[in-house]
């Protein structure tokens, strides 16, 4: 069966040989007219001349636009429907509102056309994303202004003389691998990043389309690095100016056409996202970039993915490795230029994010970053508006009156002392079968635990965990549980067993998951990323907590 395209040429075809055929039989009659006049006189030729030749056709009507999504309007309007559906019916020919979708068979285009499906991706320009969201545009706007207040103009240096950032420290790292004969993993993975990442700090790492081992190797190399992986950005190419028509990707061995490349996020140091505001501002950005490369220049990436780094990662000491000097300055990022003939004077970046380049000078470059700070930490001032605006991520079972910002399994710190010199178990009992322990009040400490169940962790006491049906208090005195706090005729005698004299206090949990053991000494999960050290009570000790990205 043919296919559209097929189609179309062969009626293109047969129009054009009609249109030759009657061209070529009206000069045959103009022709014949001629001569009759010629040799029958004009009484005798008039009847002739007059009758009528084949009739030229009207002219053609002009070709008609090519019918883009965004520019033909949808007749007539239904004013019946909320404000995002009617702008979308008014803006798209082939919206259904009650499917929420474009129809369209983009899989199918892709093979008669050669366009590939994103290229019909709506509002994926910067420029026009969040038209339908008013508060994430002006937040976006607040924040490209406070990025731009706080930022110092675009420094350079050669990648050959990147151990000369040493000691300065760097809270983003990006970097795009100008892969090669000459420059291989091992060779990236050799790179003194270590010594130049801040704790805590994100390194943005381009690793290809996934066609071969990038990505596995990626993650190879972030740990080597002492980074952890924890997200990916995924830049989806679009082939709107440099398609061919049908079939003209260029050949592959991989099972799909690959029109993405992949960009992992690692993570050193523990931040978290309900907590750690003042470094990092989460769900602000998607983790996908729809842009169509750069014609002049193959290996380039996009330039939106400045703009998602520093919505994410507020703070200002940012390093990118293997810059372009053409394309890669920007105001508020070292750049290692690889590859490129490095000036040795001044030079002027187009653009807001421009201005006066200069070279790399690491005394002047930390002095003016800690100046810009004024005294505090190196990372773009929150402003109420911002703050007010931003996706924000819940802290779990916070307690108002011990300033608990933790979760399942979490500890928060709210305070420098580490010595706690009294607990006071609050009791708070609810008709489950089991009994709620509310929070822990650490005062001295200053230590928040908010999290549900049993001594503030959640489900301890029957309700979530698996194999946890026990916890023993043995032998505490009814007298000693009044000064606490707690009413010895409201407990539980299935949850709790109280034998002889003051002992030691265990909660026992299924092998696995966070469990956590209060012996006068100490507690701690097996993986030993939470942990208090040497923790008699009272006079409990200091708090090893290990580094994670905690996803709340």
């Amino acid at each position: 069966m043919a296919t559209v395209t097929e189609t179309l040429a062969s009626a293109n075809s047969l129009l054009a040989y009609h249109a030759s055929f009657i061209d070529a039989l009206r000069s045959s009659q103009r022709d014949r007219r001629r001569q009759i006049q010629q040799y029958l006189s004009s009484s005798e030729s008039k009847s002739i001349l007059e009758l009528p030749t084949i009739p030229s056709p009207s002219p053609s009507p002009p070709p008609s636009p090519v019918i883009q999504p965004s520019a033909v309007p949808r007749q007539p309007q239904r004013h019946n429907l909320p404000p995002a559906k009617l702008a979308r019916v008014t803006r798209y020919k082939n919206y259904v509102p009650e499917e929420e979708t474009i129809r369209n068979d983009y899989s199918q285009r892709y093979v008669d056309s050669g366009d590939w499906p994103q290229n019909w991706v709506i509002g994926a320009e910067p420029e026009h994303r969040f038209e339908e969201y008013p508060k994430q545009h002006r937040l976006l706007s607040l924040k490209k202004q406070s990025v731009q207040e706080s930022s110092l103009p675009p420094t350079y240096l050669s990648f050959a003389s990147l151990s000369s950032l040493h000691p300065s420290k760097f809270d983003v790292i990006l970097i795009d691998p100008p892969f090669s004969s000459s420059f291989t993993w091992n060779h990236l993975q050799d790179l003194p990043i270590p010594s130049l990442a801040a704790d805590p700090s994100f390194v943005f790492l381009w690793v290809g389309s996934g066609a071969g081992d990038g990505l596995e190797r990626g993650r190879e190399v972030l740990a080597k690095w002492g980074y952890r992986r924890c997200e990916d950005v995924v830049w989806v190419k679009t082939n709107k100016s440099s398609n061919k028509g049908p079939g003209t990707d260029p050949p592959t061995t991989s099972l799909l056409t690959r029109t993405k490349q992949h960009c992992l996020i690692g993570i050193r140091g523990t931040v978290r996202r309900s907590t750690d505001s003042w470094f990092v501002h989460c769900n602000v950005d998607t983790d996908v970039i729809i842009w169509e490369g750069d014609a002049t220049d193959p290996t380039r990436k996009p330039p939106e993915m400045y703009t998602l780094i520093e919505n994410f990662c507020l703070g200002t000491r940012r390093l990118e490795v293997f810059g372009k000097l053409a394309s890669s300055l920007r105001r508020g990022w070292v750049t290692a230029i690889g590859g490129d003939t490095v000036p040795n004077g001044p030079i002027h970046v187009e653009g807001d994010e421009g201005g006066p380049a200069t070279l790399f000078n690491r005394e002047t470059w930390d002095h003016n970053v800690k100046d810009i700070a004024g005294g505090a930490k190196c990372v773009v001032p929150m402003t109420p508006d911002i703050d007010a605006l931003r996706p924000k991520s819940p802290v779990r079972g916070q307690s108002a009156q011990n300033g608990g910002g933790g979760s399942s399994g979490g500890v928060a710190l709210s305070g420098n002392n580490h010595q706690a010199n009294n607990m006071n178990l609050a009791p708070r009992f609810a008709n489950n079968g089991m009994r709620n322990f509310g929070g822990m009040d650490m005062n001295a400490m200053g230590m928040g635990m908010g999290m549900g169940m049993g001594m503030g962790m959640d489900g301890m006491m029957g309700a979530g965990w698996t194999g946890v049906p026990v916890m023993g208090m043995n032998g505490m005195d009814p007298q000693a549980m009044m000064m606490a706090g707690m009413n010895p005729q409201m407990m539980d005698p299935q949850a709790m067993a109280m034998n002889g004299t003051m002992g030691n206090m265990m909660m026992g949990g299924q092998a696995g998951a966070f469990v956590p053991m209060m012996n006068g000494m100490g507690w701690g999960d097996a993986s030993g990323q939470f942990a208090m050290e040497n923790g008699m009570m009272p006079g409990m000790g200091n708090m090893g907590m290990g580094g994670q990205w905690t996803g709340y």
